[in-house]
């Protein structure tokens, strides 16, 4: 078989791996080659994956961040060759995995690993990887032993390009504006998290935020069996000041390990998934309490000279934004901006207006934030040039017992390569007080 790869960055690799040990002919096409890794460039030196001829290709396996308006795949659509993502590929060699899959705009990472961590309390083996960061993706699965569940995050990205991707438990986190620097439109974005559920049988449930009234709705047009979580949802996972599921009353939602009502959000959708497999409510408030938080989302880095910081930098939206602010108490110094995906955030900035003892912009559209918040007579800010100079103003505007956090609102693809880069720069600075 003659495969091509588009992008041979974390995802296709193992697959590329995969594929040349089972002799197939590997190609590849990838616009940023000087970026690839070492293991990626060695396999292109010792001719185990060979550059894109152009013709010829039984199928195409695409990384989930290669987009699809790219000419290559307008041609190769236009030749009849498939085209399908890391995932679903994935799936299709694996021998019949039981999937759980969390996608959503904002808490997929901390659903994805809440549901795992409960899973690892009760010595239940499981996968976890897909599109979260830290994580693994899925075809590294292709190299280890099968396991009883492979818990996954998916971006928009992986599910507008599969075909047989069949996850067992889906879960819809919520839905609002993201990535329509990606997607064509809002409309294209939300098909492609419905397609979450587009392989699901009456036998497969779908976990749905009940608050959310667009995910909500989508029960009307499922096959799978609809379980909501919500503070308003009379059915499913319930939340007041205690976790309930239906009619029983699990346990408290106070000292748990995660802030804010967004991560009570999370766990809720984590029980859920929880009660599907059958998971004792002892063993589930277990995996939620020895839960750690993931990095870059409300991470504490501690106090220095009386100011505490928190690295956020995951934060890449301004639902997400709003969320995160809400969780924290006290007065803040908010480290924010970088590049739009869709949203412009006015939301987000008047709540900071508000909200906020000083801000500081740093990024492609600090200029944009810095006229709207002259616009609305707000002046408590400074425009920084890096994120030393950007922990240097927010310092010079804290005092004593104030908080200091990162939280951007905003991708990070201006300055950094990811997140994770941006948090770290973050975490370096600070660290080095």
């Amino acid at each position: 078989m003659k495969v091509l790869l588009l992008g041979l960055g974390r995802a296709n690799l193992p697959v590329a791996q995969y594929l040349y040990k089972k002799g197939e002919q590997v190609f590849l096409f990838d616009e940023n080659l000087q970026k690839l890794s070492g293991s990626a460039k060695e396999m292109i030196s010792q001719g185990q994956v060979k550059m894109h001829s152009g013709n010829g290709y039984d199928l195409v396996i695409t990384s989930p961040g290669f987009p699809a308006n790219r000419p290559i795949c307008k041609t190769l659509e236009a030749k009849g060759i498939p085209i399908i993502d890391e995932i679903d590929f994935v799936y299709r060699e694996l021998d019949d995995p039981k999937i759980i899959a969390v996608t959503g705009t904002n808490g997929k990472s901390t659903t994805t690993a809440l549901v795992s961590n409960i899973l690892n309390e009760t010595k239940i083996r499981n996968f976890l990887g897909g599109n979260i960061a830290p994580g693994i993706p899925f075809s590294q699965a292709l190299f280890e032993d099968p396991y009883i569940y492979y818990v996954l995050e998916v971006s928009s990205f992986q599910l507008l390009r599969i075909e047989r991707f069949h996850a067992h438990i889906a879960v819809l986190t919520n839905l609002s504006v993201d990535h329509l620097n990606w997607h064509k439109n809002i409309d294209e974005y939300k098909a492609a998290k419905l397609r979450i559920f587009a392989n699901q049988e009456d036998n497969d449930f779908a976990v749905l935020n009940y608050d959310d009234d667009w995910v909500r709705n989508v029960a009307r047009s499922l096959e799978s069996k609809a379980v909501f979580f919500g503070y308003h949802t009379e059915k499913g996972v319930s939340i007041n000041s205690k976790f309930h599921y239906e009619s029983d009353e699990l346990f408290s939602t106070e000292k748990l390990p995660l802030t804010g009502e967004h991560n009570l959000m999370n766990i809720a959708a984590a029980i859920a998934v929880s009660k599907i497999i059958g998971i004792s409510d002892q063993d589930i408030e277990r995996g939620i309490r020895t839960f750690k938080s993931l990095p870059h989302r409300l991470e504490d880095l501690g106090s220095f000279r009386g100011i505490r910081y928190i690295n956020n930098s995951m934060c890449t939206n301004a639902t997400a934004a709003v969320a995160s602010l809400q969780a924290i108490t006290g007065p803040k110094i908010v480290i924010l901006g970088g590049k739009h995906k869709g949203d412009e955030g006015r939301d987000y900035f008047d709540v900071l207006i508000e909200d906020a003892r000083a801000c500081v912009l740093l990024g492609e559209n600090a200029r944009f934030i810095a006229d709207y918040f002259k616009k609305h007579g707000f002046h408590k800010y400074a425009i920084a040039e890096d994120m030393v100079d950007a922990v240097n103003k927010a310092r010079d505007f804290a005092e004593s017992g104030d908080i200091i956090i990162l939280n951007p609102g905003f991708a990070s693809f201006d300055y950094y390569g990811n997140f994770e880069e941006r948090g770290e720069a973050f975490r370096r600075v600070v660290q080095q007080d």
